[in-house]
């Protein structure tokens, strides 16, 4: 089979260069179409006009052999490999030529027709070489560089259709969803472009099998077309006519048996392309394959993160990572307003030195008895009900926030925090169990009045009786002062005397210096029991606004309790009190003067319904003891107990038995949150139908970190 080779034969030697193109017409299985030129001016202008294999140039035909020269020549035909010929060998003449970018420097008068066509041969294969060499650290160089598959793209098409010699470039990517391809970018070499070719491509869906990258992505080959205009597969031949283009190569971009896309290139004229050119483009391809397939997954990767960043900035509570050394690894919206920062400036930085740093009481909070960092260090969830984290302006707020371990192949690599601001949520709290408490007070005024009158009643009636009784001893004093006028003058005369006696005997003297006594031990003994129920009820009536507890003698607050309620209790029963010696408690002391009340009045609901069967006062009984760490508080009556159906149930909020009017089902809802929730202790009952039930609480005497269910015993 004869291969063609179109050849420049530049030489102005016109018997030297008739010489040369008769050894080339004797070759016998290479095909030469030689076209002269006379000078290199001439020369060049032809290599930037037509295409052709290779150049042969007469070292005389460039006036002076120079560096200078054979680099313009070498850049304006780059694509063009060139030889030398010389009458002549001279060794520093044929260097130079080399190093300026000659395939080889030979002597005419020692060619013949084989020698000639072999050196031919092998230079064009050695500028081969060299360009897919160039051409595969241009590939390269271009996957490197590139951050988008589009960035990519655009570089290869020049770089491919410039090594093959075409005029155009067009990349296609498959759809997935749809199972056609579509052309997504293009690129020219030529001024102008192919405008209506280029428009006619972006319009197309083709399915596998139909034009030049249809046959291409059903074959996974690559495929050349002589001539597009003429095949009949080829839906935009008449498009190409009318912009003279002819020639068109493809080949597959693949990943494994899938592919993922397809270049497609054209040219003007036709074009034989070896085979060596497609085992070029299946190493291109596969390079580019493996670099789209990555960038197509890192892309999707960048496409799910940045989805899951939206839904964690679209989240109403504060999100944030950190990983095994509590340093944040990201930061949602929310949070980022919360600590009144920029994520951006936190990532890297440990968050329990930036947020959480400082208790409530403005002591220093050491790392390692932080929630989160013991949860990181045991690979555990955890959730910490009442804490403080701190702004960046140093401002601080309340928090609800958990802690969930982060695992990859089991192996805990970090952690999620997730928070809410509670500030408002606190303060509701302490106003709702503010109003509760008022409304307690306001259930039980008419009878604390009654408590109330009582004394002052009986301090009224002896002010009044004083009253009198300084007005007629103030009579006697009168008269015992004119008795002690007349002594000062001599004598006392026996009538003033006489008067004397009248009036002691008038005003009953003896039974008012009794009685006046009397009377005052009983103001004093009033205002007593009065000044006990008006600080029983400011102690009661104390509302718990901070976070820390403070230390409390829970017997006194069951006392206050107790004289605030005795008007709610006295009725149906008689009150008891074996009150053990305790510690002072850590607690908020409001909150559990509510829990006392709302069992104590529970308690007397109970027995009430029982006394208006019987007619007999019931029983409460109040204890306390200190057991182990703990305290315990137990309140017991003889009522008529709990049913079985509704023990579950009596902590629900809402939750009541009693008629409307009566309860609101959110006195023992609240008991349990402030024992449990707010104190770490537990809440707990014996009942038995018929005979009572005991309500104890149990508060510990060190800090829980964990509240405890309240549930029945």
């Amino acid at each position: 089979m004869n291969t063609s080779v179109k050849i420049l034969l530049i030489d102005g030697n016109v018997a030297d260069a008739i010489g040369i193109r008769q050894k080339l017409a004797e070759s016998k299985s290479v095909v030469f179409s030689t076209r002269m030129a006379s000078t290199l001016a001439q020369g060049l202008e032809m290599l930037g006009t037509q295409r052709f294999d290779i150049a042969l140039v007469d070292s005389q035909s460039i006036q002076t052999l120079s560096m200078p020269r054979l680099t313009s020549l070498h850049a304006i035909a780059a694509e063009t490999p060139f030889i030398i010929l010389s009458k002549t060998f001279q060794e520093s003449q044929a260097l130079e030529a080399v190093r300026a970018g000659a395939q080889d420097y030979v002597v005419k008068n020692r060619l013949n027709a084989s020698a000639l066509e072999r050196i031919l041969l092998y230079a064009m294969e050695r500028h081969t070489a060299q360009k897919r060499t160039a051409l595969q650290y241009s590939i390269s160089r271009v996957l490197a560089a590139a951050v988008t598959v589009e960035e990519a793209e655009k570089h290869l098409l020049r770089v491919l259709g410039e090594f093959i010699r075409f005029e155009l470039g067009q990349a296609w990517h498959r759809d997935l969803a749809s199972d056609t391809m579509h052309c997504v970018r293009s690129w020219h070499s030529a001024a102008g472009g192919f405008p209506n070719f280029v428009a006619a491509s972006r319009d197309l869906r083709l399915r596998p099998g139909d034009g030049l990258p249809g046959r291409v992505w059903s074959s996974g080959a690559p495929a050349c077309i002589s001539d597009v205009t003429k095949d009949p597969n080829f839906p935009r031949a008449r498009v190409a006519a009318g912009e003279g283009l002819r020639a068109g190569f493809a080949f597959p971009i693949r990943v494994g048996d899938e592919t993922l896309a397809v270049m497609e290139f054209f040219a003007r004229e036709a074009h034989e392309l070896d085979a060596g050119l497609f085992d070029v483009t299946e190493d291109i391809a596969q390079q580019v394959g493996q670099f789209m397939a990555r960038k197509l997954a890192e892309e999707e990767k960048a496409i799910v993160t940045n989805e899951r960043l939206m839904i964690l900035d679209s989240a109403s509570e504060g999100i944030y990572g950190v990983d095994l050394s509590g340093n944040i690894t990201f930061m949602n919206r929310t949070a980022a307003v919360m600590f009144r920062c920029s994520a951006a400036e936190t990532i890297g930085s440990n968050s329990h030195r930036m947020f959480h740093h400082t208790r409530a009481n403005g002591k220093p909070y050491a790392s390692q008895d932080c929630p989160l960092t013991r949860a990181l260090a045991a690979g555990d969830e955890t959730q910490v009900e009442d804490e403080l984290f701190w702004r960046m302006d140093g401002s601080s707020f309340a928090v609800h926030y958990s802690t969930h371990p982060l695992a990859i192949s089991g192996k805990i690599t970090g952690a999620v925090v997730c928070f809410n601001d509670i500030t408002e949520r606190k303060r509701m709290e302490i106003e709702l169990r503010h109003a509760q408490k008022l409304e307690s007070v306001g259930a039980l005024a008419a009878g604390i009045a009654h408590e109330i009158n009582t004394p002052v009643q009986f301090i009224g009636d002896n002010t009044r009786f004083l009253q009198n009784a300084f007005g007629d001893a103030r009579q006697l004093m009168d008269k015992l002062e004119a008795v002690c006028a007349e002594a000062a003058g001599g004598a006392v005369r026996k009538e003033t005397l006489q008067e004397v006696d009248a009036i002691r005997k008038r005003i009953d003297w003896d039974y008012l210096r009794a009685e006046v006594p009397k009377a005052m031990l009983q103001m004093q003994d009033g205002i007593g029991r009065v000044a006990k129920i008006v600080r029983a009820m400011k102690e009661f009536s104390h509302v718990d606004r901070s976070s820390e507890k403070t230390q409390a003698d829970l017997n006194r607050a069951l006392e206050s309790t107790l004289i605030v309620s005795r008007n709610e209790l006295k009725h149906v029963a008689e009150v008891t009190t074996h009150f053990g010696e305790l510690p002072m408690v850590s607690c908020h002391v409001g909150d559990l003067n509510q829990v006392f009340l709302n069992l104590l009045v529970n308690a007397a609901q109970a027995i009430g319904d029982v006394v208006a069967k019987t007619g007999q006062l019931g029983r409460i009984e109040v204890r306390t003891r200190s057991e182990g760490n703990c305290v315990e508080v137990a309140i017991s009556d003889s009522g008529g107990g709990i049913p079985e159906a509704i023990r579950t149930k009596i902590f629900d909020p809402f939750f009541t038995t009693k008629e409307v009017g009566k309860g609101s089902g959110q006195g023992l809802a609240l008991a349990r949150a402030i024992v449990v929730d707010r104190h770490g202790g537990t809440l707990t009952f014996d009942t038995e139908v018929g005979k009572g039930t005991t309500f104890y609480v149990r508060l510990p005497l060190s800090e829980v970190p964990e509240p405890r269910e309240a549930v029945a015993k």
